[in-house]
């Protein structure tokens, strides 16, 4: 059951992500715009007043869309582990290989919507994912140390 609740995830996240790429700049700036507008006063909180750009909320989207999928990604597949053991290294890379696709896919989508692809976009697509599965590695990490079986380690 946790296996298919996550690939929903996985799935509704990549649609989001995918589906605002596919707007054009207007469309995009309206998004983003409308977004900066909500955010702008909780992020006034830790940049000060008059410091939240478009430019920072767009990066902030980015690296928070793929934090969320790179943590989708790492969960799905250290399902694999049944909680007996800690997730090995070829997971946090076959999850971050996931993303990094994922991240090169939605630049790709940029270019058939005018807006274009930007390289930077998908390091910081990548550093979000990383993120993410660095997160969620601790947070599964910790969860098997205090299971029961392994408590004697």
């Amino acid at each position: 059951m946790k296996r298919k609740i996550l690939v929903v995830l996985i799935l509704l996240t990549l649609l989001f992500i995918w589906g605002n790429s596919i707007f054009d700049r207007e469309q995009s700036a309206r998004e983003s715009s409308f977004v900066m507008e909500l955010l702008t006063p909780v992020l006034e909180i830790f940049l000060g007043k008059g410091n939240v750009t478009e430019h920072f909320v767009r990066k902030l989207a980015h690296f928070s869309e793929f934090f969320a999928l790179g943590a989708e990604l790492f969960w799905f597949f250290s399902l694999n582990t049944d909680g007996k053991e800690q997730p090995s290294f070829g997971i946090i890379l076959l999850a971050l290989s996931h993303a990094v696709i994922s991240a090169l896919a939605d630049e790709t989508i940029q270019i058939f919507s005018g807006r274009g692809p930007a390289i930077p976009d998908v390091w910081l697509d990548t550093a979000g994912a990383a993120f993410g599965i660095v997160i969620t590695y601790l947070i599964i990490s910790a969860a098997v140390k205090r299971t029961p079986d392994n408590s004697k380690n």
